[in-house]
């Protein structure tokens, strides 16, 4: 199938997970990695009564997840939100404490996080409606930002090739410029494209079409031509990609599959699955089951496709 890993925001678990596509993952043997904040974490809840450890609401209903490597030093980060609140950025493959994270509470919904090429971080909050740029200037705990506002903002996509910062809200693509310095980004809006359908879910690239962006909206999915700045409906194995309410999509860059998300339909939240679909190139569409996980996102884990 793949050599690629694919981490989970696996919310019933209160974990990130990354796991072999090759293997059972009803086997525990399954699961290469995992993460969760340290019970001596300020944002972690500490202990029961009983002495397990429970997450703090800031590390509940996580939503996003991503495997970035630091350009100058080579070391590699997991990325993760939680719609609780909790941004953090974790070293990969050491683990424990974050090296940054920010608290946000409840109210924002943050949905999206990115790590730019300087250090600093940005995060797209559904409900905050809004883009932000931290400034994490080597501090574990930072509250400095530069925000720019965007209804319904779920995800956030740092395009290397075009230096710019994509940001997908509930009714449209933005682009925007991170200027100024480390310590004092700014946010400017370059241009904004209406989505075909309302509800935007996830932004992704597509390492076999470096020119397009994957979009998944309430109501379908969706690719992005950069150069032409416009959506498409045509693109390849759209047949059995398009669907509803797809919460995550990515290509393998080595294989070219992709994964999907959808909620299952006897799911309380109306947003999780213990599914991960995922579609070669050529043969039968697979499913990974993960049971008892509650999976919101999954990502191919290599920074090419997320």
């Amino acid at each position: 199938m793949s050599g690629t890993l694919i981490a989970v925001t696996a919310q019933a678990m209160a974990r990130i997970l990354v796991l072999d596509p090759e293997d059972d993952w009803a086997d525990p043997a399954a699961v290469r990695w995992s993460w969760t904040p340290d019970p001596a974490a300020e944002f972690s809840g500490g202990e029961t009564p009983g002495g397990a450890a429970e997450p703090q609401p800031a590390w509940h209903c996580l939503d996003d997840v991503r495997l970035r490597r630091d350009a100058h030093t080579g070391q590699a980060y997991v990325l993760a939100c939680a719609s609780g609140g909790l941004l953090a950025q974790v070293r990969y493959p050491q683990g424990g404490m974050p090296v940054w994270a920010a608290e946000l509470g409840h109210a924002p919904n943050p949905h999206g996080i990115e790590l730019l090429p300087d250090g600093n971080i940005a995060a797209a909050a559904s409900h905050g409606n809004w883009v932000r740029v931290y400034v994490t200037d080597g501090r574990a705990m930072s509250p400095t930002f530069v925000q720019a506002p965007l209804a319904g903002a779920h995800q956030v996509l740092w395009d290397e090739k075009l230096q710019v910062l994509w940001a997908l809200g509930g009714g449209r693509l933005v682009k925007y410029h991170v200027g100024g310095s480390r310590r004092q980004p700014s946010l400017h809006r370059l241009a904004a494209f209406r989505l075909p359908t309302r509800g935007g879910h996830d932004l992704q690239p597509d390492p076999l079409h470096p020119d397009r962006l994957w979009v998944t909206t309430v109501y379908g999915v969706h690719q992005f031509v950069k150069s032409a700045g416009r959506f498409t409906a045509e693109y390849p194995r759209r047949r059995r990609l398009y669907a509803m309410h797809i919460k995550s999509i990515g290509t393998d860059p080595v294989s070219g599959t992709v994964l999907q998300t959808t909620p299952a339909r006897d799911d309380p939240t109306g947003w999780r699955t213990d599914r991960v679909d995922l579609f070669p190139l050529a043969g039968k569409q697979i499913r990974k089951v993960l049971p008892g996980s509650g999976i919101y996102r999954a990502r191919w884990f290599d920074p090419r496709a997320n």
